[in-house]
């Protein structure tokens, strides 16, 4: 150990202070300096030795460093990972295949200290109509829920984050979390407790610190506790297949939906022949030299037996899985550039504002002081790392996070919130604005109105209003309906009266009009209907209108009497009715011979053969 020498024999003078032989200081936190005999002697704190630790999934362990920072210990990482919708390698290293269309826990803590708990929903549906429903991550932390999900708009894909329901553009910091975004990957995360969720559609991992979540977790992810015996465990505490085991932990009471059945086929049977060999080339790239420097940080054996399945199965989805393993190489520092060497199968497309980089900034500078100021200079260990992602080309800036829009020059900010460049003009707020070429500034004008010429309103109705079109003022005549007078319209029988407006008028106008009825002494009578109008008619109201009155005509025809009367009898009138009757007027007598014969009243009749 190197012992500046004091300034004199008997005294030490580091640091401008005066130290008597014997004394101690503190250099740092994890060295004390000691004045011995004018020399300066410095003592490193003492820690315990570091034992070597081998993990269960294959990573290096890692430096924790005690509440000094000058002691540490090693630990294994908790890394849970999920690619490809059927892929899942627990926290200890455990690589299956699980597939269904349901939300289930992937992490949750076995006794809630720090209320986590990270679900995957493999059809989450959101509020979109579009039926686009991908595999996304629902964090509950604290009083936060946060998901990461996709929304698809015509052929472009995009994630999304709702922090408590509503959408939040990364980067973004709000209490206990934070989150960044570069287009392809959002990365949430939880500074207290040192936790990380990446996201990119197709893939997830999560990153659990060993110290606070040792033996605490469970669900698909598993047990953080550096043993890969109970890591396919079900709530009951089970241990089963890594599949039967997933399925146990569904999230009850939510949307399940059923995967259409493939309908049945008859075949037939052909020889058997040697199978073709399945070409797993692109697999083989995560065994090349272009993951070369990431092999001893992240182990890609799952990553290729992943990639193997699917491309000999058909999933068309062996792109998820060198996808997922660089996102995890990426989250230990080594940024690969793996996309290019695909040919052509795995390249990403960015809008067309922005180009692909594969090692581009955790957060994006924007033409926002404030929010670079927030965001950039107070990244952490954890974000402060290079990202894949659509980034804006060089020489331009992201004018703001919640568009795709980059700009040579920031110039000025629009009302609607994009950019305005030097000299541009535009209207707002019933201002005339410009962005200054010079200060860069937005400034703005009242509008200049014309002098609004005045109407006069005479008609019926009519009133003065002062309104205003646009941003300037102006008179108009306004129908005002408490200004019309009063009409009290009284219509012959037969007749009713109606309401009609019109374009050209403010008051209404009253008409009498036909009410298809008959009229007779006054009173209406409905057609069909009989009509007294005379003793000797039968009247009846029709449907047919007389032009000239306007009323249904009155149909009458006569009433015919029977006027025959029998021998004895005349006929005789009915004064006020229209038909008579007959009245006896003479004594009628059957003789012997049977005949009939009529005697005159006060007459006598002498039969000759009685």
């Amino acid at each position: 150990m190197f012992n500046p020498p004091c300034a004199c024999l008997s005294n030490c003078f580091p640091l401008s202070n005066q130290w008597q032989n014997g004394e101690s200081w503190q250099l740092n936190s994890c060295t004390t300096a000691i004045c011995q005999d004018g020399i300066v002697v410095q003592i490193p704190v003492k820690c315990k030795p570091v034992e070597p630790l081998q993990c269960e999934n294959g990573r290096p362990p890692v430096k924790v460093y005690d509440s000094t920072g000058c002691c540490f210990t090693y630990e294994c990482e908790c890394v849970c990972s999920g690619w490809g919708g059927s892929h899942y390698m627990t926290f200890d290293g455990v690589y299956y295949n699980f597939q269904e269309n349901c939300s289930y826990t992937l992490v949750k803590e076995i006794n809630f200290k720090y209320n986590l708990t990270i679900i995957v929903d493999n059809h989450y549906c959101g509020n979109a109509d579009s039926g686009f429903c991908p595999q996304s991550l629902i964090i509950h932390y604290k009083s936060y829920e946060v998901i990461l999900t996709q929304q698809r708009s015509g052929e472009t894909t995009e994630n999304v984050v709702y922090v408590n329901s509503k959408r939040i553009y990364p980067a973004y910091r709000m209490g206990d979390i934070a989150l960044t975004s570069t287009g392809v990957e959002v990365v949430l995360e939880i500074p207290d407790l040192k936790v990380q969720v990446s996201y990119k559609g197709s893939s997830f991992s999560i990153n659990l610190p060993y110290s606070l979540f040792q033996s605490s977790t469970e669900g698909q992810c598993g047990t953080c506790d550096n043993s890969q015996k109970n890591d396919c465990q079900s709530p009951n505490g089970q241990i089963q297949s890594c599949s039967v085991a997933a399925s146990q932990w569904l999230i009850p009471n939510q949307d399940c939906p059923t995967p259409p059945t493939a309908p049945s086929t008859t075949t037939t049977a052909t020889p058997s022949t040697s199978p073709t060999p399945c070409m797993t080339v692109i697999c083989e790239i995560m065994n090349s030299k272009v993951f070369e420097e990431c092999h001893k940080a992240v182990s890609p054996d799952a990553f290729i037996q992943a990639c193997r399945s699917d491309v000999c199965n058909n999933a068309n989805s062996s792109c998820s899985s060198l996808e997922a393993y660089a996102s995890e190489c990426a989250n230990k520092g080594v940024c690969i550039d793996w996309r290019k060497s695909t040919d052509g199968e795995c390249e990403h497309t960015c809008p067309a504002s922005k180009v692909y980089m594969p090692c581009g900034p955790a957060v994006e500078p924007t033409c926002n002081t404030r929010y670079n100021e927030k965001y950039l200079n107070n990244q952490t260990q954890m974000t402060n790392k290079t990202k894949e992602g659509c980034f804006c080309p060089s020489k331009t800036v992201l004018f703001s996070t919640y568009s795709d829009t980059c700009v040579v020059s920031c110039g000025c900010t629009g009302p609607d919130g994009n950019p305005k460049m030097p000299g541009d003009t535009w209207e707002s707020g019933c201002q005339q604005c410009t962005c200054d070429m010079d200060s860069m500034i937005v400034q703005c004008q009242p509008i200049t109105c014309p002098t609004p010429a005045i109407p006069i309103c005479n008609e019926t109705g009519y009133r003065l209003v002062n309104m205003t079109e646009g941003c300037c003022q102006k008179y108009t005549c306004e129908c005002d309906a408490l200004l019309c007078p009063k009409v009290m319209m009284n219509c012959q029988p037969g007749w009713e009266a109606i309401i009609s407006t019109s374009i050209s008028s403010c008051c209404p106008e009253y008409t009498c009009v036909p009410k298809g009825v008959c009229v007779y002494n006054n009173i209406e009578y409905q057609p069909g209907a009989e009509v007294p109008k005379g003793t000797c008619e039968n009247c009846i109201c029709s449907s047919t209108m007389d032009p000239s009155t306007k009323l249904n005509n009155i149909v009458c025809t006569n009433i015919s009497c029977d006027t025959t009367c029998s021998q004895g009898f005349q006929y005789q009138a009915i004064p006020g009715q229209c038909c008579g009757k007959c009245v006896q007027t003479s004594c009628v007598v059957n003789t012997p011979d049977k005949t009939k014969h009529t005697i005159q009243v006060s007459t006598t009749r002498v039969d000759e053969d009685a």
